[in-house]
């Protein structure tokens, strides 16, 4: 555990790296106090509790995993796809869910498929595209009053594709789907999604047979990052309805399992099953701080949507908070018991995050009306000082009371032989 140093900030005429991480380790503490977490009462969430709460249910709870989590680029809306088919939507109104408005598809694909990965498109609040480990990619539509979800159209490629991975551009001009070792597919969004361009994945990958494990596109959506399970990492670049090879890196020892890029476009981040976290240069690719501390392969990562946060999720069932800009750790917790690979996702306009809780839940982690860093920073600031001068008013009042009783003494005629009267 990371060594908790309290510092004055009141005192500090700067706010320096470690005045910074201290209160960005007070937020975390928060956000995994009891207080500020709250369960997201899905189906799967009924599903569990019923039986946890019935004497007569003796068999465990059936897994029913987390495959793919995304939110809005606005933060509006939030979606999930899991082991049984289902896909479940959120369109958010407060912290807690409670006044949340939820879709739910039991069998989003199909009766016999999964969806295995998800994707918003950007420039509308309830359009995604789903893919299923199949030859389609399937355009939904997601309705907040009907509460129903309908296909608008269906992106069809060979018979013996399985696409199992999608991504649209943050700009929401592109989308990407990709096969785990066969083709990376380029659609125009603009002209109504028409395929533009196809890559062979053994045609990028330095090694033969290789297999796509993670995806990310940088802010822009010029570059693509592809993460491959020997290790190596491959830099795409779009030009002209194109994708070339710009850049390849042996960046691990095994498979990269997360890439993610900081929202202020100076790193990207690679984690592995090799227990390392590489913290890149964009501008230079270079590799600046190195995580090494984890003891077990990466599962999860994410970053906040101020670049200060780096969530990292192991497969020993931990997961870690560091400071991006510093590399050190900030905070962690034991999820024992989870079973499941972890899910963690950041609010993409807030510092709260959805993390796994027991039997394939998930819980909302958030501080009550501090929405990101700045303002729990400003608030805790403004508080201190608050204090202290509540402290200073009052010991200048008692102080005061101590002088007046002091002057009423001395103001008091006391006899003395001088004045006595006989």
């Amino acid at each position: 555990m990371p060594s908790s140093e309290t510092i004055d900030i009141v005192n500090q005429k700067t706010i320096t790296s470690e005045v910074a991480a201290s209160v960005t380790s007070k937020y975390l503490q928060s956000t995994l106090s009891k207080n500020n977490i709250s369960d997201i009462e899905d189906e799967r969430f009924i599903h569990v509790s019923s039986r946890s709460h019935s004497r007569f249910t003796s068999t465990p709870v059936t897994p029913n995993e987390v495959l793919s989590l995304k939110f809005h680029a606005s933060g509006s809306s939030m979606a999930y796809s899991r082991m049984d088919g289902s896909l479940t939507v959120w369109f958010i109104k407060d912290a807690s869910f409670d006044k949340s408005v939820k879709v739910y598809i039991p069998d989003c694909c199909g009766s016999d498929k999964l969806a295995t990965d998800l994707s918003w498109n950007p420039t509308s609040l309830n359009q995604m595209a789903v893919v299923s480990n199949s030859s389609e990619i399937s355009l939904l539509l997601i309705n907040e009053i009907t509460l129903t979800a309908s296909k608008l159209r269906t992106l069809s490629l060979g018979s013996k594709t399985k696409v199992n991975s999608c991504l649209y551009d943050p700009l929401g001009n592109w989308l990407l789907a990709a096969t785990k070792s066969e083709k990376i597919y380029l659609f125009n969004v603009k002209e109504d999604h028409r395929l533009v361009h196809s890559l062979n994945v053994n045609d990028i990958s330095p090694n033969t047979n290789d297999v796509v494990y993670s995806i990310a596109w940088n802010n822009n959506g010029s570059h693509i990052f592809v993460g491959f399970k020997s290790g190596h990492l491959v830099i795409l670049k779009l030009r002209d309805e194109m994708l070339e090879v710009s850049t390849k890196i042996k960046a691990h020892t095994s498979s990269i399992t997360g890439i993610k890029i900081d929202p202020w476009g100076r790193y990207f981040v690679t984690g592995s099953s090799d227990g390392n976290c590489y913290i890149w240069s964009l501008k230079s690719l270079c590799c600046e701080k190195i995580i090494q501390d984890l003891d077990s392969a990466v599962v999860a990562l994410d970053v906040c949507h101020l670049g200060k946060i780096l969530g990292v999720c192991t497969e020993d069932e931990m997961v870690y908070f560091y400071d991006l800009n510093e590399a050190k750790l900030l905070e962690s917790k034991s999820l024992a018991n989870h079973k499941s690979d972890l899910v963690l996702k950041f609010y993409p306009d807030k510092s709260w995050y959805i993390l796994s809780g027991k039997n394939d839940t998930l819980s909302n982690h958030f501080v009550k009306n501090e929405k990101n860093l700045i303002t729990y920073w400003k608030d805790m600031f403004d508080s201190t000082i608050m204090e202290k001068r509540r402290k200073n008013n009052s010991s200048s009042n008692n102080h005061s009371k101590r002088v007046i009783k002091s002057s009423d003494r001395i103001a008091k005629d006391r006899p003395s032989r001088f004045n006595s009267r006989k």
